[in-house]
C-alpha cells in the first residue's frame, strides 16, 4: 500500500498521541521476530491502520510492553503486545510491500525499488508460507491491474474497484468470520480511496516516467490546466468515496481506539484530499476562458 492512511497528530489529544505509535511499535517487533530485521524498514502507515482497525474489529484490548529498539536503544518504548493478530498483520505487510515493490519494478522501477526488492525476497517466501491463500490473492489483483494499465483503461471506477477487491479480500483473510459486510464494505471504500488518491497525487509524475494513470487516460491529458477543467468532477469522484467511507465506519459502532481510526477517517485522509485536490483548483483565468468558450 501507499503510506496515505496516517494520523493528524495535532487534532490528536496529547495523551492519545502515542497510541498510533505503540500499534506501530507492536508490530516492528512481530516482524522482527518473524521475519528479520530488513522488513521493519518497510512497515506502511497504512497496515497500521488496518491494525488498529482490526483489533478494534476483534474487541481487543492490547497489553503494553516496555521494550528498547534499534532506533531508540537507550530509552524504553510503549509496544503493543505480539498479538496472534500482530503476527498475521507483519506477515500481510510483507507480502503487500512485495507485490507493491513487483508492480513497480515491472513499470520501470529505480535501482533503489529492485534493491529492495530483492532484500524482501527471503522475508516474502515466509510470509508466504504464513498466509499463501492472501499470496495468491494479491498476485491475481495485481496482475489483473497490470491487465488494466497495459490496455489503457479510461474506466476510473472499474480500476479503482480491482484495488478495492484486494483491500476487502485482505480484510477477509485477516479476520475471517469479524469481517461481516459492514467490514467488507469499509475496507472496500477505504482501497478504492487508497487508489484514487495515489492516483491523482502522481498524475504529472505518471506522465514524465511513461506510466498508466487512470486520471490521465480517462481525460486524455495529464496536464494539470486541462485537469482543472474537470476539477469539480474530480471532486466529486473523491469525496463520494469519502463519504462512503465515513458511513461504513459508522454502521460498525466501535468501541476502541476510535480516537485514532476517527483522527485518520473523519480529519486526517479528507485533509489530504484537499490538498491534492487544491493543485488542479482551476484559477479565475481558466474559469474566465471556459466561460468566454462556452
Amino acid at each position: 500500500m501507499f503510506g496515505y492512511l496516517d494520523i493528524e497528530k495535532d487534532k490528536l489529544e496529547e495523551g492519545k498521541r502515542g497510541l498510533w505509535q505503540t500499534f506501530m511499535c507492536g508490530m516492528c517487533f512481530s516482524t522482527k521476530r518473524q521475519f528479520g530485521n530488513v522488513p521493519r524498514l518497510f512497515i506502511s502507515n497504512d497496515v497500521n491502520f488496518f491494525n488498529v482497525l482490526f483489533h478494534s474489529i476483534r474487541g481487543k484490548d492490547i497489553n503494553l510492553e516496555y521494550r528498547r529498539c534499534f532506533s531508540h536503544p537507550f530509552k524504553k518504548r510503549t509496544v503493543a503486545e505480539q498479538t496472534e493478530l500482530a503476527d498475521k498483520m507483519a506477515a500481510a505487510n510483507v507480502l503487500l510491500t512485495y507485490w507493491n515493490l513487483y508492480d513497480d519494478v515491472v513499470d520501470g522501477g529505480n535501482v533503489k525499488k529492485k534493491t529492495a526488492f530483492r532484500a524482501l525476497k527471503k522475508p516474502y517466501i515466509e510470509a508466504k508460507n504464513i498466509l499463501p491463500e492472501m499470496d495468491v490473492m494479491l498476485s491475481e489483483r495485481y496482475a489483473e491491474l497490470r491487465r488494466m494499465e497495459m490496455q489503457n483503461n479510461a474506466n476510473i471506477d472499474m480500476v479503482s474497484h480491482c484495488f478495492a477487491q484486494l483491500t476487502m479480500q485482505f480484510a477477509e483473510q485477516i479476520l475471517e468470520t469479524d469481517a461481516d459486510e459492514r467490514v467488507k464494505n469499509l475496507c472496500y471504500n477505504l482501497g478504492k480511496w487508497i487508489y484514487l488518491i495515489d492516483a491523482l497525487d502522481d498524475v504529472e509524475k505518471d506522465a514524465d516516467k511513461g506510466n498508466y494513470n487512470p486520471f490521465a487516460a480517462c481525460y486524455g491529458t495529464s496536464d494539470r490546466k486541462q485537469l482543472s477543467l474537470k476539477f469539480d468532477e474530480l471532486q466529486f469522484v473523491m469525496f463520494a468515496v469519502l463519504n462512503r467511507v465515513a458511513m461504513s465506519y459508522n454502521d460498525l459502532n466501535l468501541d476502541l481506539y476510535t480516537c485514532i481510526l476517527k483522527n485518520v477517517l473523519f480529519e486526517s485522509i479528507r485533509d489530504k484530499t484537499n490538498q491534492v485536490l487544491e493543485r488542479y483548483k482551476p484559477s479565475c483565468d481558466v474559469k474566465r476562458s471556459s466561460v468566454d468558450r462556452a
